[in-house]
């Protein structure tokens, strides 16, 4: 008797930690798609007469526009999308799986971290925020990515990777540079909080 009943309970406690585990499995940020980005996906076409932010707003505008039924096509597409992407992330092993999720991870900080950028930039616009000047190695960028000829990503990577390699008296022309605007943008920027706070005070 003691034997059923402890199999009886195994039985019943084995769906529920399966499912447990099921659901502690950890996706790559981004793998799922929902039914609204299908959509956008299947319907988005770029124009060159037409900003996508505009054309952006048109489908969302038409997507709330739509019927249940309507949506139900593109909820269908996602579910199909989303179960065929877990599949495959599922055959791949351990390993392979905790890299795709940790490269998710750096990209979803990457895009954050460049989007708290341009926030701060247009904040500084805004308030009229004298530029922060670049730096040596920035400047160093700019100079090889400068002209034409070789694709862009292919100049960076040699640029950073040259970078590496130069020497302090290499670098130097690059860090006077930078140190002279440095220098420009610590007298403006004072000039500018001074006025700022005389304004505030009035």
């Amino acid at each position: 008797m003691f034997a059923i009943t402890t199999r009886l309970f195994a039985s019943k406690g084995a769906a529920p930690r399966a499912a447990a585990v099921a659901s502690a499995q950890k996706f790559p940020t981004g793998m799922k798609i929902s039914p609204y980005a299908m959509y956008i996906k299947e319907n988005f076409k770029n124009d060159a007469n037409v900003k996508n932010t505009e054309l952006m707003k048109d489908l969302s505008v038409k997507w709330k526009d739509m019927t249940t039924n309507e949506k139900n096509k593109y909820s269908e597409l996602s579910q199909k999308h989303n179960q065929k992407k877990i599949n495959d992330f599922l055959k791949l092993s351990i390993e392979e799986q905790s890299k795709l999720v940790n490269e998710a991870q750096e990209k979803k900080a990457e895009k954050a971290a460049r989007r708290q950028a341009k926030e701060r930039r247009e904040k500084r616009k805004e308030e009229g925020r004298p530029t922060v000047p670049p730096s040596a190695y920035a400047l160093f960028i700019k100079e090889k990515l400068s002209g034409g000829g070789v694709d862009v990503k292919d100049k960076m990577k040699e640029a950073v990777a040259e970078w590496k390699t130069l020497s302090d008296d290499q670098k130097k022309k690059f860090t006077d540079e930078a140190q002279k605007l440095k220098d420009a943008y610590q007298v403006t920027i004072e000039k500018w909080e001074a006025e700022k706070k005389e304004k505030a005070s009035k």
